[in-house]
């Protein structure tokens, strides 16, 4: 969801000191692999983020930021000045909607967690899902729900730094699950970088680059890390006035009334794959993808620097559950119904 800075929303799972590095939260091109690369490429890629975590997560040392680049948020680990660490809370609803053809209705509510210190991240969310004519849904035994509940546990490691007075990078890499109720086969790997131009005090612009492979054995993005593609931002969100960024997955334009006051108008994309359990009634052992854009209206409150509060309505479409097999492979796919929600958050600094 947007949250901004993520749901964006992000629900945006963090902040950078230079224009927001924010979350990819669906593939616009994908690539077969075969699941003989995908179980080589994991070791790979975990031995990648270990090495990593001992290489950048140590205590960021101070840093000047570049131009047009004011902290962005609460939390600006590695730039003089800011919290070394950082808490989220927040949570939406998706209200009642039906699955195409008035084939069974559901309801969705999310709540989440996301903790970070220096240059590593772990987050946590569940979804809860409601349902009803469980006799006309598309998918299931028609009688017990399908899932209760699916859930995420992220681990991030995150590197930025100074290349010169207008040029700075990123680099990330990150270890994801997604599940119902085991755990087994259900990690996917990623890494991403990217450059970034202070082009002027007002405009910046970047580009960044992913690669990953998840549990469906698909070259594709996952809702927890990376940025994909370019932007471009027009002055820093904290700035008074108006600002805006555009980019993908997320695109937003900002009022700054006061440092206390501020709303933005969100859009974004967001998707999970979760892992099925082995006696799912939809396909055992398989997995479920939610894929969905949101468009939400928000008012950011920050009474003080290390505090920021997040609420808004937010708009739902093009809404897809996709299910695939225990070997990967997409089976079918179901359309929602466009649906209203309500997202909130809470961000502490430390």
């Amino acid at each position: 969801m947007l949250a901004h800075g993520g749901i964006f929303f992000a629900r945006y799972p963090y902040r950078v000191a230079y224009p927001e590095v924010i979350v990819p939260m669906f593939a616009p091109s994908t690539l077969r692999l075969s699941l003989l690369s995908a179980r080589l490429a994991s070791p790979v890629f975990v031995a990648l983020l270990i090495t990593a975590i001992f290489i950048f997560a140590a205590p960021a040392r101070s840093q000047e930021a570049p131009p047009a680049a004011s902290p962005d948020g609460p939390t600006e680990p590695g730039f003089r000045g800011a919290p070394a660490a950082n808490l989220d809370v927040s949570g939406y609803h998706l209200f009642n909607s039906a699955f195409k053809d008035d084939q069974g209705k559901i309801s969705v509510t999310q709540t989440r967690a996301d903790a970070s210190w220096s240059r590593i991240s772990l987050g946590w969310h569940s979804n809860w899902y409601s349902w009803e004519d469980k006799n006309a849904l598309p998918f299931g035994n028609g009688q017990d729900a399908p899932w209760d509940s699916l859930h995420v546990l992220t681990f991030m490691v995150n590197q930025r730094g100074l290349l010169s007075q207008r040029w700075s990078y990123f680099v990330q890499g990150a270890i994801r699950s997604g599940f119902e109720k085991e755990v087994s086969r259900s990690v996917g790997v990623a890494a991403n970088g990217g450059l970034v131009y202070a082009w002027s005090e007002d405009w910046t612009v970047g580009l960044g680059g992913f690669v990953g492979v998840d549990p469906t054995t698909k070259f594709a993005f996952s809702s927890t890390f990376a940025m994909a593609g370019p932007f471009v931002q027009y002055r820093n969100s904290r700035a008074p006035g108006f600002s805006g960024r555009l980019g993908f997955p997320k695109s937003e334009l900002r009022y700054t009334v006061s440092p206390v006051w501020s709303t933005w108008l969100g859009f974004g994309v967001n998707s999970d794959t979760y892992r099925l359990a082995d006696d799912s009634t939809v396909m055992p052992r398989g997995y479920v993808r939610s894929r969905m854009f949101t468009t939400g209206l928000y008012l950011d409150v920050t009474p003080s620097p290390t505090l920021l509060l997040r609420f808004g309505p937010t708009y739902n479409f093009s809404r897809r559950l996709e299910v695939y097999d225990s070997g990967g492979d997409k089976r079918r796919s179901h359309d929602l119904d466009a649906t209203l929600g309500f997202e909130a958050k809470v961000s502490w600094s430390f």
